[in-house]
C-alpha cells in the first residue's frame, strides 16, 4: 500500500476517499486518532492519509490530480476591471459591483 493524499483534517480526505471509490478503487484513512499527539509529534506526522493498494496506486494519483485540479482552490484570483476586488477564478460576476469578469 502506498499513500496518495494527506491533509489536515478529515472532511478533504474523506472527499478525496468518495473520489475514488466513484472510480471503483478502495482507500483506507489513516492516522485519524493521531490529534492527539499533536506537540509530541511533527504536526504534518498528525494530518490523516489516504492510502490504496499497490495495483491502484498510479491511477488513483491521476484520479486525485484531477480533482484537485479543478478544485476552487486551484482557480486563480481575478482583479475586477470596475471596482479592484479580488474575485476568485470559478466566478464570472464581481462580489461587489456586479460586473461581469471575463
Amino acid at each position: 500500500m502506498e499513500r496518495v493524499y494527506s491533509a489536515q483534517f478529515l472532511a478533504p480526505v474523506a472527499n478525496m476517499k468518495n473520489v475514488l471509490k466513484m472510480h471503483g478503487i478502495e482507500s483506507n484513512i489513516t492516522g485519524e486518532n493521531l490529534s492527539a499527539a499533536v506537540g509530541e509529534i511533527p504536526p504534518i506526522e498528525a494530518w490523516l492519509q489516504l492510502w490504496v493498494t499497490d495495483q491502484d496506486i498510479e491511477r488513483a494519483k491521476k484520479i486525485i490530480e484531477d480533482a484537485l485540479k479543478d478544485s476552487p482552490e486551484s482557480q486563480k484570483v481575478l482583479i475586477c476591471p470596475k471596482c479592484g476586488k479580488e474575485v476568485e477564478g470559478q466566478f464570472a460576476v464581481c462580489w461587489n459591483c456586479g460586473t461581469e469578469i471575463n
